[in-house]
């Protein structure tokens, strides 16, 4: 069974997509800062038949740990005679706040990890890919965001555009090859990522599970999708990004408000 790598795994929709691959008898490489949550995890998915799990602890806010991930990871499989198959880049971060109140060193942040370490990291993943022949995966976590740009997010917004505007350029440049490229847009996903970006929720409405977001994030990429986006509520709501751009975002700005506040 194919091996997959996936950033971000220490919790949330990571966390979801881990438990998912591994019900599915996918073998796991787990990547995030939180060496306690990686093992916890690696040792509970490892009880699954046949499947293994190695952890690659990293801060890919470090340009040298992002650069050497996939060396690294690579070489623990080539140890057992395995490849590495799928690349789920999930990891990022987000700032909710008005543009002008944004932390300067928050905003690159963002920028550092949504865009800089996950072109990288795909950058290094493709080029293994290639070398290796056999088919393969690239699984890239935008947002909904990406689709319908949403005030107070104008960074993340733009991170996330940019996500899907690299997905589909690359599955384009990629679609004689032996590599897939999926990149799937969440909206509101029940997971700490609302606490901290800044966020509190006041509602369910459009929410989905982590779980639920995972699962059908998987079956979009092994089905070859190249722009998912998960959920029928936000499937009706990305018809909107059609739409004039101040007249989007004002109904944009009103919908998040249904669900979320500055926390």
């Amino acid at each position: 069974m194919a091996t997959a790598l996936i950033t971000g795994a220490s919790s949330g929709i990571g966390e979801a997509m881990a438990r998912n691959l591994a019900s599915r008898g996918y073998s796991l490489v787990l990547v995030a800062r939180r060496v306690d949550r990686l093992q916890a995890l690696a040792q509970e998915l490892g009880k699954h038949e046949n499947v293994s799990v190695d952890i690659c602890p990293a801060d890919l806010l470090d340009r040298d740990q992002t650069a050497a991930l996939i060396d690294r990871a690579t070489a623990m499989l080539d140890l057992r005679g395995e490849r590495l198959n799928i690349l789920i880049n999930n990891a990022g971060s987000a700032v909710w706040d008005a543009f002008a109140e944004q932390d300067e060193e928050r905003m690159q942040r963002d920028i550092d990890l949504n865009i800089s370490a996950t072109t990288l990291l795909t950058h290094r993943f493709v080029k293994y890919a290639l070398k290796q022949g056999t088919p393969a995966h690239v699984l890239t976590v935008a947002s909904l965001a990406g689709l319908l740009p949403a005030p107070h997010f104008a960074v993340y917004s733009a991170t996330k555009s940019y996500l899907i505007s690299m997905s589909e350029v690359l599955s384009h440049e990629l679609r004689h090859s032996n590599i897939k490229v999926t990149c799937t847009c969440p909206g509101g996903v029940q997971t700490d990522f609302i606490a901290q970006a800044g966020q509190e929720q006041v509602s369910n409405l459009g929410i989905m599970s982590p779980e639920k977001v995972a699962h059908q994030a998987i079956d979009a990429m092994l089905e070859g999708q190249v722009l998912h986006v998960p959920g029928m509520l936000n499937k009706l709501s990305s018809v909107a990004r059609f739409l004039p751009g101040s007249l989007r975002s004002l109904l944009i700005e009103k919908s998040m408000a249904l669900t979320v506040r500055s926390s």
